[in-house]
């Protein structure tokens, strides 16, 4: 079940939070500071006004990497008290302010931990695809990830490191009533039993950490998991539905000294995996995918070396569907969306076995070659997929442009034209 929330700043000035609440909006963030000087002028007005409206509030940090860290701790302390049932606070993260990436990484980490000691609740990490894909960090990967991609796919990109997202921002031209013009749109999937995701990964180790749950850690929901989230939903006085909610979110992130830490539980021996012949697994494979160049290169070729009816075959497995054999089951969107999901696994391992061993070796070398990454440093089809019509992106789109023929440019529209109406 999807709960709907809009983030706002000081680009909307006057918010009437009543009218958003009775326009089903449950959750907001709001920006609150930036950098180590800059208070938001709605904040403290519209900080209050969500509460009086029912609305499930959060504040956001924009982060200046060059800024003085401590400085930026203290200020948005001092801004923001948080209260029972507010989100986590967010840390937004979308530039370097010139600094290397270990860098910013390390005193995005100090302000990290420094929240979270003061709030006792772990920060949550705003950013978009292009920004971490181009760091190539995997730090941060246990923070709740609220990430904003714009697209029309079923799921966001999830960049670096994570497994799965928290809050998605799905929409910079959203309309809800009390907000005048566009405004951010976001949503927080619930999940409840029978579902199968990392998400539900992560209520069973929230729940474990707080002794509640003893049970294996899939990433499954089930009876199991059901009984001890009612059991916490209960201590916590919360609706006993066994729905990890928004509100059942927010109490499992909040830390308390008093919680009881059971010790852990003895790990069973792992069962031993087949090794392909090759040394090399799909899922191992996939599970790596940042859709870099060299990768597509490589999905491409092992495309061309499967055969069609294999491929549907592998098409039916991965949908867990039963409709007539569909070969246009790209690799490359195999590998945007592998969340490394139990169904995914069993399609890739199947496929593998269709496969023979000499052009999985051959593949894997494809894969890790960085050889075959052409002269320009980026791809028009990259720039496509992570345009966000920032102004740095639009001016680089004009110089390129301007740089380009006439002639040129007419048949690329032409083309471009051809494409659209297959």
């Amino acid at each position: 079940m999807s709960i709907r929330g809009i983030d706002v700043s000081d680009y909307q000035p006057n918010v009437n939070w009543q009218a958003v609440a009775r326009d089903g909006i449950v959750f907001a963030f709001v920006k609150s500071t930036e950098g180590a000087t800059l208070v938001s002028q709605t904040f403290a007005r519209n900080w209050a006004a969500m509460k009086a409206a029912g609305i499930q509030r959060g504040a956001y940090h924009f982060f200046q990497p060059a800024s003085s860290v401590q400085g930026q701790i203290d200020l948005f302390l001092k801004t923001v008290k948080l209260e029972a049932g507010d989100l986590p606070a967010v840390l937004d993260l979308e530039t370097t302010g010139g600094l290397s990436v270990d860098q910013l990484c390390d005193r995005a980490a100090i302000w990290l931990e420094a929240v979270e000691k003061a709030t006792l609740m772990r920060p949550i990490i705003y950013t978009y695809p292009g920004f971490w894909d181009n760091l190539g960090t995997k730090r941060f990967a246990d923070y709740p990830l609220w990430i904003a991609h714009y697209t029309s796919a079923e799921e966001p990109w999830v960049p670096g490191g994570w497994k799965t997202w928290t809050f998605w921002q799905y929409s910079d031209t959203g309309t809800v009533s009390g907000v005048s013009g566009n405004v951010d749109t976001n949503i927080f999937e619930s999940v409840r039993e029978g579902a199968v995701s990392y998400k539900v990964a992560d209520i069973q180790r929230e729940l474990r950490i707080k002794g509640f749950y003893q049970g294996a850690m899939d990433g499954k929901f089930g009876a199991t998991t059901t009984a001890a989230l009612i059991s916490f939903q209960k201590s916590q006085g919360l609706n006993p539905d066994g729905i990890a909610s928004l509100t059942t979110w927010t109490a499992l992130m909040q830390k308390s000294p008093k919680v009881f830490v059971p010790p852990p539980a003895p790990t069973p021996a792992p069962q031993p995996t087949p090794t392909p012949i090759s040394g090399v697994r799909l899922t191992q494979i996939f599970s790596s995918y940042q859709a870099k160049a060299s990768q597509d290169t490589a999905l491409i070729w092992l495309q061309s070396q499967v055969s069609t009816s294999v491929l549907g075959e592998f098409a039916q497995k991965w949908r867990a569907t039963t409709l007539p054999q569909d070969s246009n089951l790209r690799l490359i969107d195999v590998g945007k969306f592998y969340r490394g999901l139990a169904q995914q696994d069993q399609a890739l391992d199947w496929l593998q076995k269709q496969i023979s061993p000499a052009i999985i070796t051959e593949f894997a070398q494809k894969w890790r070659s960085q050889s075959i990454v052409t002269n320009s440093p980026i791809r028009l089809i990259d720039a496509c997929k992570f345009y966000r019509a920032a102004p740095n992106q639009n001016q680089a789109l004009d110089w390129l442009e301007g740089r380009i023929s006439p002639a040129i440019l007419s048949e690329f529209f032409r083309r471009w034209q051809n494409a659209s109406r297959l």
